[in-house]
């Protein structure tokens, strides 16, 4: 019977010893050379090729389920297309070195740009109207279903709440190369995009979910999911793991992670410890947090306090003053003495030496991560430091 989920090897080279898992460069011109779009019915017997080669066949979909998929699901079934790099080089093996043509003309070899073609960040900018040659190399489905369970899986149900990854699978000899991280960032993008406000579905999700073994729980944990436990699916004779990603909805955009932390606690008595109240981010306060201005907890002379405040202390160029007010509001109703509030800073570069980071994490394509954290009381006034939070 064919897997009816994620599998084992969309990210692990058999041979280890080959140049795609040692060679930066190649790694680097493959994915500048990668565009994400969904797949189409033509684009089934490729799909099919890197199935039926990269699994056992009792484990492998047969070409009718990918087709099923895709008619049926198809905003949920997208891939990886590796652009040709001119092909004027004749093919010779990846392995030998060459980077110039990607070799003969295969199944699925050319692509029409649109709006369901999405490429990295760094990418150069395509030209919407041209017509790619290239070849795919690795894709993501699923089907949506209103229960986790191998018999709800076997069908789509467009009104599902679940949407089940089937397969995560990148042709062998691009493993190794991130190829898999960038696709399943961009599929886990597509996704968000889909179950938005503006997104397609009437129906929206409410997780993401798959099973895969032991081997590459770390990917998948990597990737925002949470490892639940045993899977009580059989498949095969190795055991398999179940994991989940909630995807946000409208009305999650005001929603924070806060937490209540007991510092220097003894963990042999409860209710020891110093408290500090900490609130999780995705962005400067002002940004997605909502708009408390018209429905606040504090009259003129105490916001012209906060915001004073806030201008001694260097927060109002970055800040805006609904975010500063926010901060405040979310402090008083915390109650503690200190609440933390931290998030990330995407364009703040530090450089090597004050990075505290491990050196194996730095990497020169990738800074080190910097955050903002500031301190707020339960009056709602800042201060410069918390030892406790």
């Amino acid at each position: 019977m064919a897997s009816l989920f994620a599998r084992s090897r969309p990210l692990l080279e058999r041979n280890s010893q080959t140049m795609m898992a040692n060679n930066t460069n190649f790694s680097s011109s493959i994915l500048d050379r990668i565009i994400f779009r969904a797949v189409q019915p033509t684009d089934i017997p490729r799909c099919y090729q890197i199935e039926s080669a990269s699994y056992p066949e009792d484990e492998a979909a047969s070409k009718s389920t990918l087709q099923y998929r895709q008619h049926h699901a198809a905003p949920f079934f997208r891939c990886a297309f590796l652009i040709d790099n001119g092909g004027s080089t004749s093919h010779t093996d990846i392995s030998n070195g060459n980077m110039g043509g990607m070799g003969s003309p295969s199944i699925g070899g050319t692509t029409s740009t649109s709006s369901s073609i999405s490429r990295p960040v760094k990418s150069t900018p395509m030209n919407l109207t041209q017509t790619l040659k290239g070849r795919i190399i690795g894709y993501i489905c699923s089907t949506r279903c209103s229960s986790f369970t191998e018999e709800a899986m076997k069908s789509h149900d467009a009104t599902g709440k679940i949407l089940g990854i089937h397969s995560v699978v990148v042709e062998e000899k691009y493993r190794n190369s991130g190829v898999a991280s960038a696709m399943m960032k961009d599929y886990l993008s597509a996704m968000e995009r889909l179950n938005s406000k503006e997104g397609i579905l009437k129906v929206k999700m409410d997780k993401i979910v798959l099973i895969a073994k032991k081997n590459l729980l770390a990917f998948y944990v990597r990737n925002g999911f949470r490892a639940m436990g045993i899977s009580s699916i059989v498949h095969g004779k190795e055991q398999w793991f179940e994991l989940e990603r909630d995807l946000p909805t409208d009305e999650d955009a005001n929603k924070h992670e806060c937490f209540l932390l007991d510092s220097f606690a003894d963990v042999d008595k409860e209710g020891s410890g110093n408290p500090a109240g900490v609130v999780l981010l995705d962005e400067s306060p002002g940004g997605k947090v909502g708009d408390v201005t018209n429905n606040n907890s504090f009259d003129d002379e105490e916001l012209d306090d906060i915001m004073e405040d806030a201008d001694d202390n260097n927060v109002a160029p970055e800040i805006p003053p609904r975010g500063v007010e926010w901060m405040a509001a979310v402090a008083k109703e915390f109650n503690q003495s200190e609440t933390a509030f931290i998030w990330p800073l995407p364009n703040y570069e530090v450089s090597e030496e004050t990075c505290v980071c491990p050196p194996k994490q730095q990497t020169p394509t990738a800074s080190p991560n910097a955050y903002a954290i500031r301190y707020y009381t339960r009056s709602g006034m800042e201060v410069d430091l918390c030892g406790h939070a």
